[in-house]
């Protein structure tokens, strides 16, 4: 069995150019692989900013924590099991000013957790826990082409993915969609049936 987490960002519900790319994504690895469970999470909904009381559950060792600290953290908890139990992320990430929507941000300040999702090292400073990973970044923005020096999103996503153990990233682009909107789908299409 295959495990997919499919994580959404985009403010838009509709016409959003990242959800159409990351659904043709997994799509193609529903066709590929005969047994796959896909996990769809909404960062938007599901993943809230983090709070004082958070940032105070979160440093309490687990057995100092009280009830009401353990239900701070139980999404957190849950978003991060996710990332630990899927062998393959499909990130739909929307591009805001140059970088991460703040919903995508905020999903990665709960899964990025010491002791569950990475550790310290002496050696290596950190040690990500989230290995034997694929991920798929399927970027969309409107003017700014995925990969260009203005596009903070990619490079900021790589390097936390691979803080966590994930080093096998490929990056999607469904962008300039305000410039070359005729064009989006087809792009897609072709970098999706690139994936191997």
């Amino acid at each position: 069995m295959v495990s997919i987490l499919h994580v959404n960002s985009s403010a838009r519900m509709t016409g959003s150019a990242s959800r159409l790319g990351g659904d043709m994504v997994v799509e193609h690895l529903r066709a590929r692989y005969s047994n796959v469970v896909v996990v769809e999470r909404e960062a938007v909904a599901q993943a809230a900013f983090l709070s004082e009381e958070w940032i105070g559950a979160s440093f309490t060792h687990i057995d100092d924590r009280s009830a009401e600290q353990d239900e701070i953290l139980a999404t957190s908890n849950a978003l991060a099991q996710e990332v630990l139990n899927a062998d393959i992320l499909v990130l739909g990430v929307a591009m805001y000013n140059f970088g991460l929507s703040s919903a995508m941000k905020a999903w990665i300040d709960h899964v990025a957790r010491p002791g569950i999702t990475f550790r310290p090292d002496p050696e290596h400073t950190y040690v990500g826990l989230a290995t034997g990973k694929k991920a798929y970044i399927v970027l969309a923005s409107g003017e700014t082409s995925a990969g260009s020096e203005m596009d903070f999103a990619t490079p900021y996503l790589k390097h936390v993915l691979e803080f966590l153990g994930i080093r096998d990233v490929q990056v999607i682009g469904a962008d300039l969609t305000v410039t070359s909107p005729g064009t989006l789908e087809d792009r897609i299409k072709a970098q999706v049936a690139q994936l191997t």
